[in-house]
């Protein structure tokens, strides 16, 4: 479920569930920053637990911390646990109450544009291992998923830059009215753009069509996937956000398709424009690693499942010879 500008709707929701104790998951710097929406949740009797700021969340041994501090608070099968953050926070909570007491429901209030559009839709949960992203997780969905805009306007230009990789892969796969929108606008702007509402809502609507269709992830979902084959890799390699990633993985997945003539070149140009008139540079020196795309979840084999676009707002998945793909590389 869905909602937006509505973080007082939780409520509502555990009034239904009606929970025997509530544990809210945050970092310690978001726990500072978002002081305001818990005292707006105002659950006298829930626990506000911390877990790492960023990735560093996103490891086993911060998961076995976690799931102590659900045992410590005596957290129990008709318990509930609010993941209060980003992607991150989202993963690792979903994750953790996952494989709690062979599961433990769960809410989402995604904080920042990138988990509100996309991350906190569809049930995957996922840990990094060995230096791999997303190597360990499960599809666990949460109960309700709470969209608040509000919290959009706190975010910083790199963090609105995060979810546009997203909202921008979106309107490529399945509605470019999504691309339209975003013509007249900047990552400056954006947040107190009248057009943000509408935007996370075709760019949640695009994600959720393809969950509905293929919940586990084994055929048309794949499609979601665009820009991140590449785009993970870039992720790693670089350092840098996921929803930058992505852009750049876009970028370099079309370059492959054109040169398949699968894509003519004038997506790619379309990409580069709207690129521009939002105010994100590209850094074209950065390029996908090889040897991570060989740890790709979509790899079968010697074949990796690649979604290519036709024109805006087409996709389809093709596969092709990982040894094919270095070649392009």
């Amino acid at each position: 479920m869905s909602f937006l500008n509505s973080i007082e709707f939780l409520r509502a929701v555990l009034r239904k569930e009606k929970p025997t104790s509530i544990i809210i998951v945050s970092s310690k710097e978001l726990i500072k920053k978002l002081a305001w929406a818990i005292k707006k949740i105002n659950l006298p009797s829930a626990t506000v637990v911390e877990i790492p700021d960023g990735e560093a969340a996103k490891e086993w041994v911060e998961i076995e911390k976690l799931l102590k501090k659900f045992i410590s608070h005596n957290l129990d099968r008709n318990g509930i646990v609010i993941a209060l953050g980003g992607g991150t926070v989202g993963d690792v909570v979903g994750f953790a109450s996952s494989i709690y007491l062979r599961g433990v429901k769960y809410i989402q209030i995604p904080t920042t544009l990138l988990a509100q559009i996309d991350s906190a839709h569809g049930g995957k949960t996922a840990i990094n291992f060995l230096g791999y992203k997303n190597q360990i997780g499960s599809f666990y969905p949460p109960v309700a998923t709470i969209v608040d805009s509000r919290f959009i306007k706190s975010l910083s230009k790199e963090q609105i830059i995060d979810g546009l990789g997203e909202i921008i892969k979106a309107g490529f796969i399945k509605d470019p009215t999504i691309l339209t929108l975003l013509k007249k606008e900047t990552a400056d702007r954006l947040p107190e753009s009248r057009k943000l509402k509408s935007i996370i809502e075709k760019a949640i609507r695009v994600k959720q069509y393809y969950v509905n269709k293929d919940f586990k992830d084994t055929g048309l979902r794949q499609i979601l996937n665009f820009g991140h084959t590449l785009g993970h890799t870039i992720e790693l390699k670089y350092n840098i956000s996921h929803g930058r990633a992505v852009i750049m993985g876009m970028l370099q997945e079309l370059k492959i398709a054109e040169k398949s003539k699968l894509t003519p070149v004038s997506v790619r140009n379309n990409l580069e424009t709207l690129l521009k008139s939002l105010g994100i540079k590209i850094d074209y020196k950065m390029k996908a690693e090889y040897k991570n795309i060989l740890h790709d979840k979509k790899l079968r084999g010697n074949q990796i499942f690649l979604p290519v676009i036709s024109y805006e707002g087409k996709a389809r998945i093709i596969k092709l010879d990982v040894h094919k793909l270095k070649k392009f590389l």
